[in-house]
């Protein structure tokens, strides 16, 4: 292992750093907007020119229909050195209710020792943990002792629909020893954590027709139902009385790890006080292990556009979470028997299969994540939690169906406050910069944990 008190940050490198991540911020990159959005485009120039300043050899990954993806390189001359893949991602979700902002979604504020701004944790702060792990080597003299590959995608958000396509194309290129994914979270502010599991998504549309054109509610009403409520029945159907998914065959697990109560939860989320928690069994294991189900959207007439008609159809997005050890294909088959069998009153249905994003679950300690122990403790002075995730990092799977020897190590950026997808997202400052610090200590001592 390293002499740990080589690895520092000073005020003006970090400063730096938050100035870059600003700029990545501001570049607005919202892949559901479209693939090559001159935004898009922007936010990948401008990561790849950081990565060029600190001596990478760039170059983008192309895939039609994709945004493209920045892939930068530090080659070892040591052809027995361990080959060190680094992941994270430049694109955003999209603001929503801007309403709800305290402040500009792509202008920062520091306020609190937090950054403000869409995509200021998930996941921009993940690239400049890698930029200030890479500096922080670079201006201490010293050398890198294994071979760093950077991948940086720009579809991360819509599911990385890609991810196959990417892996079969730059197979070669993207192989390694052992894969550092900057896109989760910590347990708290202070309160450093490895991902060990993350759930899986699948989701799909549904468009319910009960009639060809609309007609008067008054003529008709009573008789007739419209789609509208047709299409609220079925949603109904997904969750029992106890809010448990009633979707049936899927894997559920306990995971009894860690003890935290529903009113932790409903906290941090920012619920209303009124409002109760759904599903049954420890809440950890509600959160990682068990499935559940979202409807992220719906599309019918706005009341502002409402008139005396019965609504002739209706649609909704639903998500689906899925536990690790589900296959997605199969939940998505069994969500799609539920949706069209929970059909009222003999209406048109309408199922459009989406995404389809496996679970992880890593299976033992390995070199890596070791080596990542030691670095938090060199960083935090505390041994890090080994949490679950309840979201989805699409490329993860992936990359473990194509490197079956491949370590994966997934380690946090942001926190629970961090309001990732959300209004007011943020970064607390102090956590990215021992992040930075960790992963900088895992490049330098990875060598002799694989040799």
């Amino acid at each position: 292992m390293i002499d740990s008190p080589l690895i520092e940050i000073n005020d003006s490198a970090f400063e730096q750093l938050i100035s870059v991540l600003t700029k990545f911020v501001e570049a607005r990159s919202i892949s559901l907007e479209g693939s090559h959005t001159p935004e898009m485009k922007s936010c990948r120039d401008l990561v790849a020119d950081e990565f060029k300043k600190i001596g990478a050899s760039v170059q983008l990954l192309e895939i039609d229909d994709a945004p493209d993806a920045v892939y930068a390189e530090f080659p070892h001359n040591n052809p027995n050195a361990p080959t060190i893949l680094l992941y994270s991602h430049y694109d955003v979700q999209p603001v929503g209710d801007l309403s709800n902002w305290t402040s500009e979604p792509f202008k920062t504020i520091v306020r609190d020792n937090r950054i403000f701004g869409r995509g200021a944790s998930d996941d921009k702060s993940g690239i400049i943990t890698h930029i200030g792990a890479l500096q922080a080597i670079f201006s201490s003299n010293l050398t890198l002792p294994c071979h760093v590959k950077i991948i940086i995608e720009g579809e991360e958000e819509l599911g990385s629909p890609h991810a196959s396509e990417f892996l079969e194309k730059y197979n070669d290129l993207l192989k390694a020893d052992a894969v550092i994914i900057a896109d989760s979270v910590h347990w708290g502010v202070n309160e450093p954590a490895i991902t060990t599991s993350l759930r899986g998504l699948v989701d799909c549309e549904i468009v319910v027709k009960t009639l060809e054109l609309g007609v008067h509610s008054g003529e008709y009403g009573g008789v007739v139902p419209d789609a509208l409520m047709t299409l609220s029945r079925i949603i109904t159907s997904l969750h029992n009385e106890d809010g448990t998914v009633a979707v049936e065959g899927l894997v559920r697990n306990q995971t009894n790890e860690i003890e935290i109560k529903s009113s932790e939860i409903l906290e941090k989320a920012g619920a209303f006080l009124s409002l109760e928690t759904i599903g049954t069994g420890d809440v950890i294991s509600r959160l990682w292990t068990q499935p559940a189900i979202s409807v992220l959207a719906i599309n019918a007439p706005p009341i502002d556009e409402a008139i005396n008609l019965i609504v002739p159809e209706a649609s909704a997005k639903i998500s689906m979470r899925i536990a690790p050890g589900q296959d997605p294909v199969a939940a998505l088959d069994a969500l799609e028997a539920h949706l069209t069998t929970s059909t009222p009153w003999g209406a048109s249905i309408k199922v459009i299969r989406g995404a389809a994003a496996s679970p992880f679950e890593s299976q033992e300690a390995g070199k890596l994540m070791q080596a990542y122990e030691k670095g938090v403790q060199y960083a935090w002075g505390k041994i890090p939690r080994k949490i679950g995730l309840g979201g989805t990092i699409p490329l993860v799977a992936e990359l473990k169906n194509n490197y079956p020897d491949c370590e994966i190590l997934i380690t946090g950026v942001g926190d629970p406050i961090s309001r990732i997808h959300g209004p007011d997202e943020s970064q607390d400052l102090t956590e990215l910069k021992r992040n930075i610090i960790a992963e900088a200590y895992v490049l330098m001592a990875i060598n002799s944990a694989y040799n």
